[in-house]
């Protein structure tokens, strides 16, 4: 995407009312060449998040997480949060922000638009998401302080679009890693199997990744796993091998301990489901 168009600086700054961190209204769209333009320690008393069009840096957090930045990332800087922005000095970057005033933050956040805990979070826009963006620079550069309600709810749909992206990409990730873990899970064929390896394969604290797998597939990690083991056992038992073999393919200790398991999760005991069957 060409961005040879865009100045400098090309932003507005309006207010709605006379409390500037309550009532502001402000966007545009910022080229930062140099290393000056990086901000450190930096705090403000609204919300402001930009999306990178184009560039690279680095979002240090108040307790000196480092993230990176990148074309594509959704950047917040939260009310009265310490922070830093650390710009790559190669002429690359570029970015388009929108402020608002504290109380709509608040709003979106207790609705659950707003997610206060990422501070840089990936997104996948659409191109169109840049006209609306020079639309609603355009408009607020001319506009009467009467109209400047309305033109903060549009600000607040592009917004809204923003984070809605955010969390459709956050989705798919989730979703890839609990594909992975389950693939893991699936893998391993022993109940002695630690689910918590499964956890930290795909980079998750294993109660996160519990109430994860559990809000992604229905069912606790552990009892994944436990139904799988069956799965296996009923082929097993199937096939014609001893329910001694069985048990101890499945890293059970005893028969009884492998016994009470199937009959558990089966509803009979491996001996009475192998007679059904055949019958």
């Amino acid at each position: 995407m060409n961005f040879d168009h865009i100045k400098e600086n090309d932003v507005v700054y309006r207010c709605i009312g006379d409390d500037f961190d309550q009532g502001i209204l402000s966007c545009g769209f910022m080229r930062k060449r140099t290393a000056e333009r990086s901000q450190y320690d930096f705090k403000i008393g609204y919300y402001s998040c930009l999306l990178v069009l184009q560039g690279n840096g680095r979002f240090i957090s108040k307790n000196g997480t480092v993230i990176p930045m990148k074309a594509g990332d959704l950047v917040q800087r939260l009310p009265d949060r310490l922070h830093s922005t650390e710009i790559e000095p190669n002429g690359e970057w570029i970015e388009f922000y929108i402020s608002i005033g504290y109380p709509v933050y608040h709003y979106l956040k207790t609705l659950g638009i707003i997610n206060s805990d990422q501070e840089v979070q990936q997104t996948r826009h659409t191109g169109d998401v840049l006209n609306d963006f020079a639309a609603l620079l355009n408009t607020l550069k001319g506009a009467v302080d009467e109209s400047l309600p309305y033109l903060l709810m549009r600000a607040q749909e592009l917004i809204i679009r923003l984070h809605g992206s955010v969390h459709h990409t956050q989705r798919e990730h989730n979703d890839h890693k609990i594909s992975k873990a389950c693939q893991l899970i699936g893998g391993a064929n022993d109940i002695h199997y630690d689910i918590k390896e499964a956890a930290a394969a795909v980079n998750m604290g294993y109660e996160n990744f519990r109430k994860l797998f559990k809000a992604t597939t229905g069912v606790s990690p552990q009892r994944y796993h436990i139904e799988h083991l069956m799965k296996q056992a009923k082929m097993m038992l199937l096939s014609g091998l001893p329910i001694k073999h069985v048990a101890v393919s499945l890293g059970y200790g005893d028969i009884y301990s492998f016994t009470k398991q199937f009959t558990k999760s089966e509803g009979m005991p491996p001996g009475r489901y192998i007679g059904n069957r055949h019958r």
